[in-house]
């Protein structure tokens, strides 16, 4: 299960924050394993948090997500798992990465047993004598970078064989890529991002959103920065470079705008997950901010 760990919110209502007040904004921050949804302003700093894994690739967006595929029969059980990219205009999925042992494992299982029948997906599964399973778990999100891990087991009442993988998939030609790749695409990884005494800082058009690796927490500092330098910490990711997405300035198309939305709401819906917290800082610095965070 996903760990939605971060994100408060900061609302005021009928009321204005003191001096200093944040900037208007309003965007995207997106790990390896939760979207955040940030919206500031005279009226204080709002933000939510989805279990939606979002990236984009060649100006489109997509969501990332792992599907499962099971099939039963009398006397066998195979199960396997693939990621996949959902655009979110179109809605079309496509496959990223698949492990093919599962479904050449069930042939193979087929070719010796030609009169097996295939359970329909309501009947219970009896006790089989042959599994063959295959997880998939998305590590993290670096760019147009999906990093996964997978495991696969087949068993019998004889055997048991086991394994672990780790790979990288691009999300732009919906490929396996070596690990090398990642390493060179340095400019796709921060997405306009510019690296600098250990942060990673991204520049708008009346703020900044800054990046800081935390090397005690293990875990990357979000910040919010007005033109004076003035900061407000939003919360931690645990991507070492998160992607950001501006909803604000250049202000995105209301269609594109309306898909992310329903996506971010769909992923809520699919897992019920939601955290918020919410305290008054009408009397706070904003370097007492982080008390939040702790």
């Amino acid at each position: 299960m996903r760990n939605l760990r971060w994100l408060f919110v900061l609302p005021f209502f009928g009321c204005s924050l003191p001096a200093p007040q944040p900037p208007s904004a309003e965007f995207l921050v997106a790990d390896g394993s939760s979207t955040y949804w940030v919206k500031s302003g005279p009226a204080g700093i709002h933000a939510r948090v989805s279990p939606l894994i979002l990236t984009r690739a060649a100006g489109r967006y997509y969501e990332v997500f792992v599907g499962e595929s099971t099939r039963s029969y009398e006397d066998a059980y195979f199960s396997g798992e693939a990621i996949y990219r959902r655009d979110l205009m179109t809605g079309d999925s496509t496959v990223l990465w698949e492990d093919s042992r599962i479904g050449d494992w069930e042939k193979v299982y087929l070719a010796r047993h030609p009169s097996a029948r295939l359970l329909d997906p309501d009947e219970d599964a009896p006790d089989v004598a042959l599994s063959a399973t295959g997880e998939a778990d998305i590590l993290g999100i670096v760019g147009p970078y999906v990093l996964y891990t997978h495991r696969s087991t087949l068993e019998n009442s004889a055997m048991q064989h086991a394994d672990t993988a780790k790979g990288i998939v691009d999300v732009r030609v919906a490929k396996p890529v070596p690990m090398a790749a990642l390493a060179r695409d340095t400019a796709a990884i921060s997405d306009g991002g510019i690296r600098e005494n250990g942060t990673v800082r991204w520049r708008h058009s009346r703020y900044d959103v800054i990046a800081r690796f935390d090397t005690t927490r293990r875990e990357t500092e979000v910040v919010l920065r007005d033109l004076r330098h003035r900061e407000w910490t939003l919360g931690y990711v645990d991507s070492p470079v998160p992607r950001i997405f501006w909803l604000d300035e250049p202000r995105i198309d209301a269609r594109v705008r309306t898909a992310i939305s329903h996506a971010f709401e769909g992923a809520l819906s699919d897992e019920d997950m939601s955290q918020l917290a919410s305290r008054d800082l009408s009397l706070a610095h904003p370097a007492s901010f982080r008390a939040l965070l702790q």
